[in-house]
C-alpha cells in the first residue's frame, strides 16, 4: 500500500514537468465557446466568440495567416494552421493554449501540414500532408512526432469512438467522394455517395457518431459559375437519410456539429459575397449569423465544457502508468 502511495504521489509531483507539448498550466473556458479565423486589416488571425456571436476575443496576433483552430477534446489547447516560420503559404501546425499563449509548433521537421483532427483521447492526431503535388492522410502521436502515412487524400476527421477516420479520397482537380478508413486494419472503403455525383467536400462527425454532415455539390458535371449551388447535407452512418441541411444559391461549406448534436455552423456567402459564420437548429430553424459582417470569417470549431471529457489529455508516460495504478 506504502509503495502505491508513493507512486501516485510520484505522479502527481512530475505533473509540472515539461514532459511533452502539453503544459499543465493550460485551461480550458468555463462556458462554449467557438474558434474562428477572421481576415481583418490585411491578415489572418483566430479569434473566439459566444455561440450567440457575442464576446469576440482575439487568440493571435501575428503577421502570418492563422486558421482552421480545433479545439483539443478537454478544450485546453487548440490546434491550427499557420506560415508563421515559413515562406507565405507554407503551412505547418501549431499548438496554443486555449487563452492563445504558449504557442509552439508540433514537428521539428518542416512539411506542409494542414487541417488537423484530434483523436477523442487526445493522444493522436490526422492531418493533411502535401508531398509531389498531392495530399496524403497522416497521423501521428501529439508528444512523440513520429508521423504515419495512411492514405491518399485530405480532410481528415477521426470519429468519436476512435476507430474511423473519414476522408476527402480523390486528386486535387478530381471529383471527391468520402471514405472511411479503419485506424486498426489501415484498410478504408467508399462512403459517399456511392453512384453520381461526387464534388464533395468538409466531412463531419456527429457527437454520437452515428451521422456525417458535409457540403456537396450535387451536379454530375463542374461549373464553376454553379458553384454556389454547393450546401450543406446529413447522411446517416448507415449511409441511409440524406437530407439536405441549407438551400442552394448560398455556398454553404465547411459544416461542424455543436457538441450537443443538436446545430450546425458553417460558412456561407453574405449578400456583398463575404463569407460569414452562420448556425442552424436542426429542429427547423432558420440561420442565423453569428460574425462580424464587417471582416471575412472562416468557421473553426465549436468547444462546450458541459460536452468535454473528464480528464486532460497526458503524455504517454503519465497515462500509461495511471492506469496500471488504477488497475492495482
Amino acid at each position: 500500500m506504502r509503495r502505491k502511495c508513493f507512486l501516485l504521489f510520484f505522479l502527481l509531483s512530475v505533473v509540472g514537468l515539461d514532459l511533452s507539448v502539453y503544459e499543465v498550466s493550460a485551461e480550458a473556458p468555463t462556458t462554449a465557446k467557438i474558434a474562428f479565423s477572421s481576415w481583418r486589416g490585411r491578415n489572418l488571425d483566430i479569434y473566439l466568440m459566444n455561440p450567440d456571436g457575442s464576446g469576440e476575443e482575439r487568440l493571435t496576433n501575428h503577421l502570418a495567416m492563422d486558421s482552421g483552430p480545433k479545439w483539443s477534446p478537454s478544450g485546453e489547447y487548440i490546434l491550427f494552421n499557420s506560415d508563421r516560420d515559413g515562406a507565405p503559404g507554407d503551412w505547418d501546425l501549431y499548438l496554443m493554449d486555449a487563452d492563445g499563449s504558449n504557442v509552439r509548433r508540433v514537428f521539428e521537421k518542416e512539411a506542409v501540414r494542414t487541417v488537423p483532427t484530434w483523436s477523442p483521447d487526445g493522444e493522436q492526431i490526422a492531418y493533411n500532408r502535401w508531398e509531389q503535388g498531392k495530399f496524403y492522410i497522416y497521423i501521428a502521436p501529439i508528444d512523440d512526432k513520429k508521423e504515419e502515412r495512411i492514405a491518399l487524400g485530405s480532410q481528415p476527421v477521426w470519429s468519436p469512438e476512435g476507430t474511423e477516420i473519414v476522408f476527402i479520397e480523390g486528386a486535387p482537380r478530381d471529383p471527391k467522394r468520402i471514405s472511411m478508413l479503419d485506424i486498426r486494419t489501415r484498410k478504408h472503403k467508399f462512403f459517399f455517395p456511392q453512384k453520381g455525383p461526387a464534388w464533395i467536400r468538409h466531412p463531419a462527425w456527429s457527437p454520437e457518431g452515428d451521422r456525417l454532415t458535409f457540403a456537396w455539390y450535387n451536379r454530375v458535371a463542374f461549373n464553376v459559375e454553379e458553384f454556389k449551388l454547393e450546401t450543406i447535407y446529413i447522411v446517416n452512418r448507415d449511409g441511409t437519410g440524406l437530407q439536405q441541411i441549407i438551400e442552394e444559391g448560398k455556398r454553404a461549406v465547411a459544416p461542424e456539429w455543436s457538441p450537443g448534436g443538436d446545430a450546425l455552423i458553417y460558412s456561407q456567402l453574405d449578400k456583398n459575397d463575404m463569407q460569414q459564420i452562420f448556425k442552424v437548429t436542426l429542429n427547423g430553424g432558420e440561420p442565423v449569423q453569428l460574425s462580424n459582417p464587417h471582416f471575412i470569417n472562416f468557421v473553426g470549431d465549436w468547444f462546450d465544457p458541459a460536452f468535454a471529457l473528464p480528464v486532460s489529455p497526458q503524455p504517454n508516460f503519465l497515462t500509461t502508468t495511471w492506469g496500471q495504478v488504477k488497475r492495482q
